[in-house]
């Protein structure tokens, strides 16, 4: 079981966690010219919104309970002075990222009943009203991390912005000024802090870095998933970046477990679950990147076939030293199955687990036996006062003991998502889904 120590390790990694600080690695020089693969002959598979049929109440039931689970984190990790969650249970810092999806969890509680409209509004009211009064980043962007406490920048978060955290925030902003009308206004004021000038240009997301040098670094970020998701949520507030939402600009065709896929020419790719999962969950996904998204399951199910080896990866916390947070990609630095390190470049063979947020995200964006069973898979991830954990270790079934907003959010999203009816929260034009 993590200690303390390592749990506030896990939190110090997450600043390099959804934040893809990869793409700074690689930047515009690593882009290849003239990548036009398309995603053709990528086959779906799931369930899509439009065929899905009724849960049964045992389905419901499987989201209720899980969505309780999840909001135990939330709530055991709630600061009142600031409004922000703990992004680890030990570390009193949150990333831009998980601020996005705090948000949506407490939309989703609410819609769930597991929190009083009251009680949702007051949580609300004030993480937004921190937002507005946080420091940025050279006066450009929100910083990179923010103490849970006092709503100061946290631990290393002076040192820059990440343009795909912006575009997991702007994304979870819209959804919540869309289905929440009343907080409209107040987030408008929050996203007009943002100069998009300084982030978005020539059709791709940028974010800043000050270097070991303490000089300014300036460079291209994203990769395919990340990046059409991030693109996704500054498209969403009309800030154009055509290139980031384009597939077929920086892809390659390449075949996992005898799956078509794509990989980025770019290279440095972190090809995983989560960024597809949110872009359906919340917008529902373009026809590409559905086509895409349904053949990364199919791969993750292809493993299992072939090895008996339960597989559901993405980016998560974890108790395992010295990183405390990993990637377990699909496809990754143009390998498969293979751990990546919130520093790029190297990549590892171990820790394996089965994530709990993939499991349940899948489930409820594209369910299958497969994902119900690997659902079935995370009964050891369940703790009765602390949540879930971030999955189970892929050979044992034991829990991973790492705790963190980020699983909390996504499985909330999700049982929301599922128990709605399978409708993303709005749909591309802007609008509410009914």
């Amino acid at each position: 079981m993590a200690t303390a120590m390592s749990l506030t390790l896990i939190g110090a990694a997450l600043l390099f966690g959804a934040s893809a600080c990869s793409d700074a690695q690689g930047g515009d020089a690593a882009r290849k010219a003239g990548a036009t693969a398309a995603v053709a002959g990528v086959s779906s598979t799931g369930a899509s919104a439009g065929s899905r049929r009724e849960l049964t109440p045992e389905e419901q039931t499987l989201y209720r309970d899980a969505a309780k689970a999840a909001w135990m984190y939330m709530a055991n990790n709630y600061q009142p002075s600031t409004g922000y969650v703990n992004a680890t249970p030990d570390w009193s810092n949150t990333t831009l990222w998980d601020i996005g999806g705090q948000l949506l969890a407490f939309h989703a509680a609410k819609e769930l009943g597991l929190i009083p409209a009251a009680d949702y509004d007051k949580r609300t009211r004030k993480t937004l009203s921190t937002l507005a009064r946080a420091s940025l980043f050279r006066k450009v962007a929100y910083n990179r991390v923010y103490s849970t406490k006092n709503g100061a920048t946290g631990d290393g978060g002076g040192h820059g912005f990440a343009a795909t955290d912006l575009g997991r925030f702007l994304s979870a902003l819209k959804v919540l000024s869309v289905t929440e009308p009343k907080y409209a206004a107040q987030i408008a004021r929050i996203v007009k802090r943002i100069d998009m000038k300084q982030v978005v240009y020539d059709g791709y997301l940028h974010g800043q870095l000050i270097g070991s040098n303490g000089k300014l670094f300036i460079f291209q970020e994203g990769r395919i998933g990340y990046e059409q998701y991030a693109a996704n949520g500054f498209h969403a507030w009309g800030v154009s970046a055509d290139n980031a939402m384009d597939l077929k600009k920086n892809s390659t065709p390449i075949t996992v477990m005898g799956v078509p896929l794509l990989g980025d020419t770019r290279y440095q790719d972190r090809l995983l679950s989560e960024p597809f999962i949110l872009y359906g969950i919340e917008f529902g996904m373009p026809p590409d990147v559905q086509d895409l998204a349904a053949n990364l399951l199919k791969a993750q199910q292809a493993r299992y076939d072939s090895t008996g080896k339960m597989t559901m990866v993405t980016e998560d916390a974890s108790s395992v030293a010295p990183h405390y947070f990993y990637y377990y990609c699909v496809y990754c630095n143009g390998k498969p199955f293979v751990i990546d390190i919130p520093v790029p470049g190297q990549t590892l063979d171990a820790p394996r687990w089965v994530s709990t947020k993939a499991s349940f995200g899948w489930h409820a964006l594209m369910p299958s036996p497969y994902t119900l069973k690997a659902i079935a898979y995370l009964a050891k991830a369940k703790d009765p006062t602390k949540g879930w954990a971030s999955g189970v270790m892929e050979a044992t079934g034991e829990s991973t003991h790492a705790w963190d907003v980020n699983t909390a959010s996504v499985v909330l999203e999700a049982a929301y998502f599922a128990l709605r009816g399978g409708k993303p929260l709005i749909d591309p034009t802007g609008s509410v889904t009914k």
